[in-house]
């Protein structure tokens, strides 16, 4: 589905820092059948069909990683309140070209994602189609701390979710609009996983993905596993970069767009 803008408030742009960005691009390019353009901020873009469905920015010496970046209309104005919400700036507002401004964030159990306001570019062009990002959602081991720093950095409210029938989840609203999701860290995360957000790719055939993400050499971390609405499977890059991808059930497939 193209997209040609966001609300504020509102998850609008994810970018996969990688410590070998040649290895991502062939990885996802095989996998989703992305193509690559350069940006004028010094990062790469992933496209599909000359669209921009993700970005990708070379980390070097640090662990690759998908980043969520949430839309503003004063990203100097949303570094202030990250600050008095209890977060931490690790990156301040800072030009991204001609494309926008740019700002990285820890929220306050930790998790790290970012704020955009928007230049020449808004964010993700195309998403909630096969091999595009469809969502993003916080994972926490702490429920009411997120809820109390998103909601005073946001705006967003927290109400109960659907992920399968034993699994805990929550949903971000912002202006009556559902804009993400948020799940509780439980047992089974290894001890010391820290919070993070996490990018959900959609896919036609998850097993056929998580297959094929083996043969281009990631790795399946868990599943398929049924969340009630769909299947899910973890994996990993090559790199070492975590992501879900996850197949609707068919009654929902065609609601999309």
């Amino acid at each position: 589905m193209r997209v040609r803008g966001y609300a504020p408030a509102t998850p609008c742009w994810t970018v996969l820092t990688s410590g070998d960005p040649g290895t991502s691009a062939d990885f996802y390019g095989g996998l989703f059948g992305w193509a690559t353009a350069a940006a004028d901020d010094g990062t790469t873009t992933f496209l599909l069909r000359d669209l921009a469905v993700s970005g990708l920015a070379a980390a070097p010496g640090r662990p690759s990683a998908w980043l969520t970046y949430v839309s503003t209309e004063d990203i100097e104005a949303t570094a202030g309140r990250v600050g008095d919400a209890g977060g931490a700036v690790l990156l301040p507002p800072t030009p991204a070209g001609t494309r926008g401004h740019t700002a990285l964030f820890a929220d306050a159990t930790g998790a790290v994602f970012g704020a955009w306001q928007r230049g020449t570019f808004a964010g993700t062009q195309v998403a909630n189609e096969a091999n595009t990002i469809c969502w993003s959602e916080v994972v926490t081991p702490d429920v009411a701390a997120a809820v109390s720093f998103y909601g005073k950095v946001f705006g967003w409210t927290e109400r109960a979710g659907s992920a399968g029938a034993h699994q805990e989840y929550h949903e971000w609203v912002a202006t009556n609009r559902v804009v993400g999701g948020m799940s509780p860290m439980g047992a089974m995360y290894p001890p010391g996983t820290p919070a993070h957000w996490r990018t959900i790719i959609l896919v036609d055939d998850c097993a056929a993905t998580a297959a094929r993400a083996a043969e281009l050499g990631g790795r399946l971390v868990a599943g398929p596993v049924d969340a009630g609405i769909g299947q899910g499977a973890f994996l990993l890059d090559p790199t070492g970069a975590a992501f879900l991808a996850f197949e609707l059930i068919p009654e929902l497939r065609d609601t999309l767009g």
